[in-house]
Protein backbone atom coordinates (compact mmCIF):
# COMPACT_ATOMS: atom_id res chain seq x y z
CA UNK A 1 0.00 0.00 0.00
CA UNK A 2 1.19 3.04 -1.02
CA UNK A 3 2.09 5.33 1.99
CA UNK A 4 2.15 8.63 0.38
CA UNK A 5 3.70 11.59 0.19
CA UNK A 6 4.72 14.18 2.76
CA UNK A 7 4.88 18.09 1.53
CA UNK A 8 7.00 20.06 3.36
CA UNK A 9 6.57 23.81 2.90
CA UNK A 10 8.22 26.76 4.82
CA UNK A 11 5.84 29.54 4.42
CA UNK A 12 7.04 32.75 3.71
CA UNK A 13 6.84 35.10 7.34
CA UNK A 14 7.60 38.68 7.95
CA UNK A 15 10.71 37.95 9.85
CA UNK A 16 14.50 37.37 8.49
CA UNK A 17 14.04 33.61 10.14
CA UNK A 18 11.90 32.30 8.14
CA UNK A 19 12.42 33.38 3.96
CA UNK A 20 10.60 30.33 3.00
CA UNK A 21 8.65 28.84 0.42
CA UNK A 22 7.07 31.89 -2.71
CA UNK A 23 2.97 31.53 -2.89
CA UNK A 24 3.89 29.94 -6.82
CA UNK A 25 5.49 26.95 -4.62
CA UNK A 26 2.51 26.30 -2.43
CA UNK A 27 0.35 26.98 -5.63
CA UNK A 28 2.16 23.72 -6.66
CA UNK A 29 2.04 22.14 -3.56
CA UNK A 30 -1.37 22.26 -3.47
CA UNK A 31 -2.57 21.51 -7.49
CA UNK A 32 0.16 18.03 -6.72
CA UNK A 33 -1.93 16.92 -3.71
CA UNK A 34 -5.16 17.42 -6.05
CA UNK A 35 -3.89 15.70 -8.56
CA UNK A 36 -2.43 12.76 -7.01
CA UNK A 37 -6.04 12.50 -5.12
CA UNK A 38 -3.71 9.85 -2.42
CA UNK A 39 -5.74 9.79 0.89
CA UNK A 40 -2.46 9.09 2.85
CA UNK A 41 -0.09 12.72 1.60
CA UNK A 42 -0.02 14.82 4.22
CA UNK A 43 1.39 18.37 4.55
CA UNK A 44 3.79 19.63 7.26
CA UNK A 45 3.43 23.50 7.13
CA UNK A 46 6.47 25.24 9.17
CA UNK A 47 4.94 28.69 9.73
CA UNK A 48 3.93 31.77 12.13
CA UNK A 49 0.59 32.89 12.10
CA UNK A 50 1.38 35.25 9.33
CA UNK A 51 2.40 32.39 7.42
CA UNK A 52 -0.86 30.22 7.93
CA UNK A 53 -2.66 32.60 6.92
CA UNK A 54 -0.77 33.05 3.65
CA UNK A 55 -1.01 29.44 3.08
CA UNK A 56 -4.45 29.18 3.51
CA UNK A 57 -5.24 32.32 1.20
CA UNK A 58 -3.36 30.02 -1.19
CA UNK A 59 -6.03 26.98 -0.56
CA UNK A 60 -3.33 24.93 1.48
CA UNK A 61 -5.51 22.68 3.80
CA UNK A 62 -2.46 20.68 5.94
CA UNK A 63 -2.87 18.57 9.00
CA UNK A 64 0.35 19.68 10.99
CA UNK A 65 1.44 23.11 11.59
CA UNK A 66 5.17 23.52 13.06
CA UNK A 67 6.74 26.72 14.46
CA UNK A 68 9.48 28.26 12.53
CA UNK A 69 11.56 27.66 15.47
CA UNK A 70 12.05 23.95 14.67
CA UNK A 71 14.11 25.27 12.14
CA UNK A 72 16.55 27.05 14.05
CA UNK A 73 18.83 24.08 14.30
CA UNK A 74 20.57 23.80 11.34
CA UNK A 75 21.83 20.33 11.59
CA UNK A 76 18.24 19.09 12.45
CA UNK A 77 18.63 17.28 15.29
CA UNK A 78 15.77 18.69 17.39
CA UNK A 79 12.41 20.74 16.14
CA UNK A 80 12.04 19.33 12.96
CA UNK A 81 13.11 15.62 13.27
CA UNK A 82 11.33 15.35 16.46
CA UNK A 83 7.83 16.92 14.35
CA UNK A 84 8.82 13.87 11.52
CA UNK A 85 9.60 10.88 13.86
CA UNK A 86 5.44 11.25 14.88
CA UNK A 87 4.68 11.39 11.39
CA UNK A 88 4.46 7.79 9.34
CA UNK A 89 7.20 7.01 7.05
CA UNK A 90 6.33 7.95 3.46
CA UNK A 91 6.77 6.87 -0.05
CA UNK A 92 9.09 10.12 -0.22
CA UNK A 93 9.36 13.45 1.12
CA UNK A 94 8.67 16.41 -0.95
CA UNK A 95 10.62 20.05 -0.71
CA UNK A 96 9.29 23.37 -1.63
CA UNK A 97 11.58 25.28 -1.12
CA UNK A 98 15.53 25.85 -0.87
CA UNK A 99 16.21 25.83 2.66
CA UNK A 100 14.47 22.33 3.24
CA UNK A 101 16.17 20.18 0.71
CA UNK A 102 19.94 20.19 1.32
CA UNK A 103 18.73 19.95 5.57
CA UNK A 104 16.79 17.05 4.55
CA UNK A 105 18.91 15.16 2.34
CA UNK A 106 20.68 13.03 4.84
CA UNK A 107 18.55 13.06 7.71
CA UNK A 108 16.05 10.38 6.63
CA UNK A 109 17.80 7.04 8.56
CA UNK A 110 18.06 8.73 11.64
CA UNK A 111 14.31 9.92 11.71
CA UNK A 112 12.34 6.67 10.36
CA UNK A 113 15.59 4.25 10.14
CA UNK A 114 15.51 4.00 6.44
CA UNK A 115 16.81 6.12 3.47
CA UNK A 116 13.60 7.49 1.04
CA UNK A 117 13.30 9.60 -1.53
CA UNK A 118 13.53 13.59 -1.46
CA UNK A 119 12.28 15.33 -4.49
CA UNK A 120 12.43 19.14 -4.99
CA UNK A 121 8.63 19.89 -5.75
CA UNK A 122 9.17 22.65 -7.56
CA UNK A 123 10.76 20.62 -10.24
CA UNK A 124 7.70 18.74 -10.92
CA UNK A 125 5.94 19.43 -14.23
CA UNK A 126 3.12 20.70 -12.48
CA UNK A 127 -0.02 22.00 -14.93
CA UNK A 128 -1.30 25.65 -14.15
CA UNK A 129 -5.08 24.71 -13.47
CA UNK A 130 -6.38 27.35 -10.73
CA UNK A 131 -7.14 30.73 -11.32
CA UNK A 132 -8.08 33.17 -8.04
CA UNK A 133 -11.38 32.55 -6.81
CA UNK A 134 -12.46 36.58 -7.11
CA UNK A 135 -13.67 38.25 -10.36
CA UNK A 136 -12.31 41.10 -12.45
CA UNK A 137 -15.05 43.12 -10.96
CA UNK A 138 -15.16 42.23 -7.08
CA UNK A 139 -11.31 42.63 -6.80
CA UNK A 140 -11.63 46.11 -8.44
CA UNK A 141 -14.88 47.30 -6.48
CA UNK A 142 -13.25 46.17 -3.43
CA UNK A 143 -9.74 48.08 -4.30
CA UNK A 144 -12.14 51.12 -5.28
CA UNK A 145 -10.48 50.68 -8.63
CA UNK A 146 -12.75 52.92 -11.33
CA UNK A 147 -13.53 51.27 -15.26
CA UNK A 148 -11.43 54.36 -16.62
CA UNK A 149 -8.38 53.20 -14.27
CA UNK A 150 -5.71 50.75 -15.65
CA UNK A 151 -4.39 48.65 -13.14
CA UNK A 152 -1.08 47.59 -12.81
CA UNK A 153 0.29 45.08 -10.82
CA UNK A 154 3.86 44.31 -9.76
CA UNK A 155 3.63 39.83 -9.46
CA UNK A 156 6.30 39.93 -6.49
CA UNK A 157 6.62 36.62 -5.03
CA UNK A 158 8.07 36.56 -2.58
CA UNK A 159 6.88 40.03 -2.15
CA UNK A 160 10.12 41.33 -1.03
CA UNK A 161 12.19 40.25 -4.19
CA UNK A 162 11.71 43.30 -6.40
CA UNK A 163 11.32 47.12 -5.59
CA UNK A 164 8.17 49.05 -5.19
CA UNK A 165 10.38 52.16 -6.64
CA UNK A 166 11.05 50.54 -9.82
CA UNK A 167 7.85 49.56 -10.27
CA UNK A 168 5.95 53.10 -9.52
CA UNK A 169 8.63 54.40 -12.04
CA UNK A 170 7.26 52.44 -14.83
CA UNK A 171 3.49 53.26 -13.96
CA UNK A 172 4.16 56.78 -13.92
CA UNK A 173 5.26 56.35 -17.49
CA UNK A 174 2.38 54.33 -18.30
CA UNK A 175 -0.03 57.89 -16.75
CA UNK A 176 2.51 60.23 -18.13
CA UNK A 177 0.26 59.88 -21.73
CA UNK A 178 -2.76 60.68 -19.97
CA UNK A 179 -3.79 57.24 -18.16
CA UNK A 180 -5.26 57.08 -15.01
CA UNK A 181 -3.08 54.10 -13.51
CA UNK A 182 -3.29 52.44 -10.21
CA UNK A 183 -0.57 50.32 -9.33
CA UNK A 184 -0.75 47.59 -6.91
CA UNK A 185 2.49 45.97 -4.94
CA UNK A 186 2.24 43.79 -2.39
CA UNK A 187 2.59 45.44 1.16
CA UNK A 188 6.14 43.94 2.37
CA UNK A 189 7.94 45.09 -1.32
CA UNK A 190 11.18 46.63 -1.08
CA UNK A 191 11.88 50.19 -1.88
CA UNK A 192 8.04 51.21 -0.27
CA UNK A 193 8.88 55.04 0.97
CA UNK A 194 10.90 55.33 -1.72
CA UNK A 195 8.17 55.00 -4.13
CA UNK A 196 5.99 57.00 -2.44
CA UNK A 197 8.59 60.33 -2.30
CA UNK A 198 8.59 59.30 -5.59
CA UNK A 199 4.40 59.78 -6.12
CA UNK A 200 4.58 62.59 -4.02
CA UNK A 201 7.07 64.84 -6.26
CA UNK A 202 5.09 64.05 -9.52
CA UNK A 203 2.35 65.01 -10.93
CA UNK A 204 1.05 61.90 -12.88
CA UNK A 205 -2.05 60.16 -12.24
CA UNK A 206 -1.00 56.97 -10.15
CA UNK A 207 -2.59 55.51 -7.54
CA UNK A 208 -0.74 53.51 -5.35
CA UNK A 209 -2.35 50.70 -3.57
CA UNK A 210 -0.55 48.31 -1.30
CA UNK A 211 -2.19 44.63 -0.14
CA UNK A 212 -1.40 42.22 2.40
CA UNK A 213 -3.39 39.29 0.71
CA UNK A 214 -0.57 37.06 -1.60
CA UNK A 215 -1.08 38.99 -5.37
CA UNK A 216 -1.84 36.09 -6.99
CA UNK A 217 -5.05 36.33 -5.45
CA UNK A 218 -5.24 40.07 -7.08
CA UNK A 219 -4.08 39.11 -10.77
CA UNK A 220 -7.74 39.04 -12.00
CA UNK A 221 -8.40 42.78 -11.67
CA UNK A 222 -4.75 43.86 -13.85
CA UNK A 223 -4.83 45.46 -17.05
CA UNK A 224 -1.27 43.94 -17.65
CA UNK A 225 0.61 42.40 -14.83
CA UNK A 226 4.83 43.03 -14.28
CA UNK A 227 7.22 40.34 -13.17
CA UNK A 228 10.36 41.79 -13.50
CA UNK A 229 11.71 45.47 -13.48
CA UNK A 230 14.78 46.61 -12.58
CA UNK A 231 16.42 50.59 -12.50
CA UNK A 232 19.86 50.12 -11.45
CA UNK A 233 19.79 48.21 -7.94
CA UNK A 234 21.30 45.60 -6.52
CA UNK A 235 20.46 42.27 -8.59
CA UNK A 236 17.14 40.77 -6.48
CA UNK A 237 17.03 36.89 -6.58
CA UNK A 238 13.01 36.43 -7.83
CA UNK A 239 12.66 32.66 -8.70
CA UNK A 240 12.16 31.78 -12.01
CA UNK A 241 9.31 29.05 -11.10
CA UNK A 242 7.41 32.25 -9.93
CA UNK A 243 7.48 34.32 -12.68
CA UNK A 244 6.29 30.62 -14.57
CA UNK A 245 3.00 30.08 -12.69
CA UNK A 246 2.33 33.67 -12.41
CA UNK A 247 2.84 34.62 -16.37
CA UNK A 248 0.73 31.50 -16.99
CA UNK A 249 -2.03 31.93 -14.78
CA UNK A 250 -2.30 35.72 -16.48
CA UNK A 251 -2.34 33.95 -19.79
CA UNK A 252 -5.29 31.39 -18.39
CA UNK A 253 -7.22 34.58 -17.52
CA UNK A 254 -6.21 36.64 -20.45
CA UNK A 255 -4.43 38.98 -18.98
CA UNK A 256 -1.41 40.55 -20.75
CA UNK A 257 2.31 39.92 -18.78
CA UNK A 258 5.65 41.92 -18.66
CA UNK A 259 8.47 39.32 -19.13
CA UNK A 260 11.44 39.08 -20.89
CA UNK A 261 12.28 35.11 -19.89
CA UNK A 262 11.26 32.55 -22.36
CA UNK A 263 7.11 31.57 -22.55
CA UNK A 264 7.60 27.89 -23.15
CA UNK A 265 3.82 27.60 -24.87
CA UNK A 266 2.08 28.39 -27.52
CA UNK A 267 -0.46 29.82 -25.29
CA UNK A 268 1.22 31.88 -23.03
CA UNK A 269 3.20 33.24 -25.86
CA UNK A 270 0.39 35.26 -27.25
CA UNK A 271 -0.27 37.33 -23.77
CA UNK A 272 3.85 38.03 -23.27
CA UNK A 273 4.84 42.06 -23.80
CA UNK A 274 8.27 41.87 -24.44
CA UNK A 275 10.23 44.80 -23.13
CA UNK A 276 13.94 45.27 -24.50
CA UNK A 277 15.10 45.05 -20.72
CA UNK A 278 13.96 45.16 -17.27
CA UNK A 279 14.74 49.35 -16.87
CA UNK A 280 11.30 50.78 -16.36
CA UNK A 281 11.52 52.75 -19.62
CA UNK A 282 11.03 49.65 -21.35
CA UNK A 283 8.85 48.01 -19.09
CA UNK A 284 6.44 51.08 -19.99
CA UNK A 285 7.15 51.17 -23.45
CA UNK A 286 5.83 47.44 -23.66
CA UNK A 287 2.78 48.09 -21.22
CA UNK A 288 1.91 51.43 -23.36
CA UNK A 289 2.34 50.23 -26.74
CA UNK A 290 -0.24 46.99 -25.57
CA UNK A 291 -2.80 49.60 -25.10
CA UNK A 292 -2.66 51.31 -28.29
CA UNK A 293 -2.82 48.70 -29.98
CA UNK A 294 -6.01 47.55 -28.06
CA UNK A 295 -7.60 51.04 -29.77
CA UNK A 296 -7.62 52.76 -26.48
CA UNK A 297 -8.51 56.54 -26.49
CA UNK A 298 -6.34 58.54 -23.88
CA UNK A 299 -7.56 61.23 -21.83
CA UNK A 300 -6.01 64.67 -20.97
CA UNK A 301 -3.06 64.51 -19.21
CA UNK A 302 -4.14 65.37 -14.92
CA UNK A 303 -1.86 66.71 -12.06
CA UNK A 304 -3.91 64.49 -9.50
CA UNK A 305 -1.77 63.12 -6.59
CA UNK A 306 -3.63 60.17 -5.14
CA UNK A 307 -1.87 57.39 -2.81
CA UNK A 308 -3.84 54.69 -1.49
CA UNK A 309 -2.67 51.93 1.28
CA UNK A 310 -5.12 48.92 1.30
Amino acid sequence: MDSGEIHIVSAWGEVGLLRGATDAAILACVERIRTRSNGADRVLLIAGEHGERRAAALGLRTPLVAPPSCLRNRNIRDGLRRVLSRMQRPERLVCWDDALFPRLKNSTVSIWGAALEIVDGRKFDIPVRRVPASTRESIRSALGIGDSEHALILASDPPDSLSAHDFVRASALVGLVGRKVVAIVPRQTQEMERAKATLRSTGVAVRLVTCEAPIWTLLPCADAVVLNVREGSAPRHVPLHSQRWMAETCALLGIPVVWDEGAGSARLERFILRPRSRLAVHVARAINEHFLSSGERLAEPSDQRDEVLA
